[in-house]
């Protein structure tokens, strides 16, 4: 899709500012060749660098959580903290009857198809009608080529190791109606980032900036307001040295409570 999928996380009111980015061959932008996870963080890290508007917190939803994740392992210095939505390291290998035969169709039909199954997987029977316009209008703006594109990236990787080895603060969120990326996927998700935090939207399907944003908003509002204060926008910082001081600093400040066990 575009960045017109967050137009509900940009109009909401408060401090931080947000920036939505349209992905090489989505929206404003022109495709390039060489569609992966790696190659769309590459030039998310570009634009960031670019902006010099970093570290940041990257927020991703679907295959742009997987983007986000890959962006925070190959560029950590410009991470500040990740939230991932309706995400996951790995998609499970499902051998699709259904799948093979809509690729035999006609193109109108299998087109026509494609978008009846898209609308049923991504939402929830609940979900809002004017979520599911927006978001069905812009998917059907989307260059068949990108959402191929898109799918065969999607099938293809694998962040197992990426996610064990992330050390950013990092919020995943879920809905509970996802039929795409599961809870489970989700929870799967979480449990490999240390330190994770795991919310769940009640009700809620694969679509959560437009299913259910007032949900959305606050726990991203929430999960901003308790990092620490942003870094000096000077790229001179050491991150991996603060890191290591801010966990001293905590470890001392424990043990010098009242009635905690001086070190021997």
């Amino acid at each position: 899709m575009s960045a017109r999928s967050w137009v509900n996380q940009l109009s909401s009111p408060g401090a931080v500012r947000m920036i939505a980015v349209d992905l090489p061959g989505h929206g404003e932008s022109d495709p390039r060749p060489g569609v992966s996870v790696e190659e769309y963080a590459a030039v998310v890290a570009e634009f960031l660098i670019a902006l010099e508007c970093g570290p940041v917190v990257v927020i991703g939803h679907s295959l742009g959580g997987a983007i986000a994740l890959a962006l925070a392992a190959r560029h950590p210095a410009l991470v500040r903290g990740l939230v991932l939505i309706a995400s996951c390291v790995k998609l499970p290998l499902v051998d699709s009857v259904g799948e093979r035969l809509v690729a035999y169709l006609p193109g109108p039909l299998r087109r026509l198809v494609f978008f009846s199954m898209a609308k049923k997987v991504l939402f929830a029977p609940q979900a809002p009608a004017d979520a599911i316009d927006i978001a069905m209008r812009d998917l059907r703006a989307c260059r068949p080529e990108t959402i191929l594109s898109d799918v065969r990236a999607a099938r293809a990787m694998d962040l197992t190791e990426p996610a064990a080895a992330l050390d950013v603060p990092t919020l995943v969120l879920t809905g509970a109606r996802d039929r795409l990326t599961t809870p489970v996927l989700a929870a799967g998700l979480s449990a490999l980032i240390r330190g994770s935090r795991l919310r769940l939207a009640d009700g809620a399907g694969h679509m959560l900036p437009m299913e259910a944003p007032e949900w959305v908003n606050r726990e991203i509002a929430t999960f901003v307001a308790s990092l620490a204060e942003p870094l000096p926008s000077s790229a001179t910082i050491d991150t991996r040295r603060l890191s290591l001081a801010r966990r001293v600093l905590d470890w001392l400040t424990r043990v010098a409570r009242p009635g905690s066990p001086m070190p021997r």
